[in-house]
C-alpha cells in the first residue's frame, strides 16, 4: 500500500513539475519566447473589443457586463499592465540605473505617441473635421489634443467622428497612457527608494498594498468588476507584474498548472471581492507561463516589435472605417480591416520612428556596471 502511494506521489509531482521561468529565460536572453506574441494576441483582443465600440457605439463597459467572454475581455488589460511590470522590472534590475530607465521608457513611449497625436491632429483631423480649417485649428480642443503627448488625455479634435456611432472619440486608447505613465512613476520611486532590487522589499510592499486595497473593496466595492477594471487596479497589476519578475525563479512552468490556473482565473473572475484575493497572482501566472512557451515562428512578426503600434494606431483607424464605410458598420468587418491596415501602419511607425529612437539607447548607456544584489536569486546554468 506504501508502495502505491509513493508511486501515486510520483506520478503527481512528475505530472506538475517543469522548469521554473528562470530557467527558460536563461536560455532566451533573459526574456520569454512567447513575451513578444502574447503581446501581439493582447493588442489583437483590444482591437477586437474597440471594434464593438466604434461599430455600434456600445461602450466597453456595457458590452462587457454579461456573457460567457466577460472574464477573457476584463483580464485583458490588467494582463498587459503586469506583463508591463514583469518586463520593465527586469529591465530596472539589468540596468540598476534611474537615468537609463527613465531615458528607455521615454524612447519606446512617446517617439511614436508623439507621431500619432500629431498625425490625429494636423492630417487625419483636417481631413475630416466637418467645420471650416480656421475654427478647426482656433477651438481650444485642438491645442488640448497635444495635451496627450505627457498624459494629459483628450479624446474630442474639433468636428472630428461627431456621427459615427462612438461620437467624438478620435482615440479611446489613449485612456490607458494615464494609468501607464505613474506605473512608471511608481517603478521611478520603487528604484530610487531601493525597494526594486530587494525580493523581500517588494513582497512586504505588495502584501501590505494588496491587503490596504482588498479592505477598501471589501468596504466599498469600489474595484469591483463592472465591465473594464480601472486605472487603480491596472498600477496594482504593474506592481504584482513587478512582484512576479522577483519570484520567477520558484515559477514552475506547466501545462496542466497553466489549464488549472486558466479555469481558475475565469470563476475567481466572476465571483465578487476577488480583485485583491488571489485572482492577481493567478492570471500573473498565466501570463508568465504563455510567455514561457515556445510558439511556431511567424514570419510577419519576427521583423520587430509590432504591439505598441497596433495598440496605438487601431482606435483612430477603426473610427476612419466605420465613417468611411458606413454601409459595413459590424464588428468584424471593422476588425478585419482594421487589423490589416494597423498592421501596415504599425510597421512603419516601428522601422521609422520606434526603431530609430531605441537605438539612441547607446547614448544612455554609461551607467557603471550593474553590480549583483544579494536579493537576486543565483543564476542557474
Amino acid at each position: 500500500m506504501k508502495q502505491v502511494a509513493t508511486a501515486g506521489l510520483n506520478s503527481v509531482r512528475r505530472w506538475f513539475s517543469g522548469p521554473t521561468a528562470l530557467e527558460i529565460m536563461d536560455q532566451h536572453r533573459g526574456t520569454g519566447p512567447g513575451f513578444d506574441l502574447l503581446r501581439i494576441v493582447l493588442s489583437l483582443l483590444v482591437i477586437l473589443l474597440h471594434s464593438f465600440h466604434t461599430a455600434y457605439g456600445v461602450p466597453e463597459s456595457r458590452f462587457l457586463a454579461t456573457g460567457w467572454s466577460h472574464p477573457i475581455w476584463a483580464a485583458t488589460l490588467p494582463i498587459f499592465f503586469g506583463l508591463s511590470g514583469f518586463l520593465v522590472a527586469g529591465s530596472a534590475l539589468r540596468s540598476r540605473s534611474l537615468k537609463v530607465f527613465l531615458a528607455f521608457r521615454a524612447l519606446r513611449i512617446f517617439p511614436a505617441l508623439t507621431v500619432e497625436i500629431t498625425l490625429s491632429a494636423l492630417i487625419l483631423g483636417p481631413l475630416l473635421t466637418t467645420v471650416p480649417i480656421s475654427d478647426y485649428v482656433s477651438d481650444v480642443r485642438f491645442l488640448k489634443y497635444f495635451g496627450n503627448i505627457i498624459g494629459w488625455i483628450h479624446f474630442e479634435l474639433p468636428g472630428v467622428f461627431e456621427h459615427n456611432p462612438a461620437s467624438g472619440i478620435v482615440n479611446k486608447s489613449l485612456w490607458t497612457l494615464h494609468p501607464e505613465l505613474l506605473s512608471y512613476v511608481l517603478m521611478t520611486g520603487l528604484m530610487f527608494s531601493g525597494i526594486a532590487y530587494s525580493r523581500l522589499k517588494t513582497t512586504l510592499l505588495w502584501v501590505a498594498v494588496t491587503i490596504a486595497l482588498a479592505a477598501y473593496n471589501l468596504a466599498t466595492s469600489k474595484f469591483e468588476l463592472h465591465g473594464i477594471y480601472g486605472s487603480q487596479v491596472l498600477i496594482y497589476y504593474f506592481l504584482t507584474g513587478i512582484l512576479t519578475y522577483h519570484w520567477r525563479h520558484i515559477i514552475v512552468i506547466n501545462v496542466p498548472l497553466l489549464v488549472i490556473a486558466l479555469a481558475g482565473a475565469y470563476v475567481l473572475m466572476e465571483t465578487p471581492q476577488t480583485t485583491f484575493v488571489l485572482l492577481p497572482l493567478v492570471n500573473m501566472y498565466i501570463m508568465v507561463s504563455i510567455g514561457m512557451m515556445r510558439f511556431p515562428p511567424v514570419k510577419l512578426l519576427q521583423g520587430g516589435d509590432y504591439s505598441y503600434g497596433l495598440y496605438l494606431y487601431a482606435f483612430p483607424i477603426q473610427q476612419a472605417i466605420v465613417e468611411f464605410l458606413p454601409g459595413y458598420r459590424n464588428w468584424w468587418t471593422v476588425f478585419g480591416l482594421a487589423v490589416a491596415i494597423t498592421f501596415g501602419v504599425a510597421f512603419l511607425s516601428w522601422h521609422l520612428i520606434e526603431k530609430p529612437a531605441l537605438k539612441l539607447k547607446r547614448w544612455v548607456q554609461n551607467a557603471p556596471r550593474p553590480i549583483p544584489s544579494v536579493t537576486e536569486p543565483s543564476r542557474i546554468a
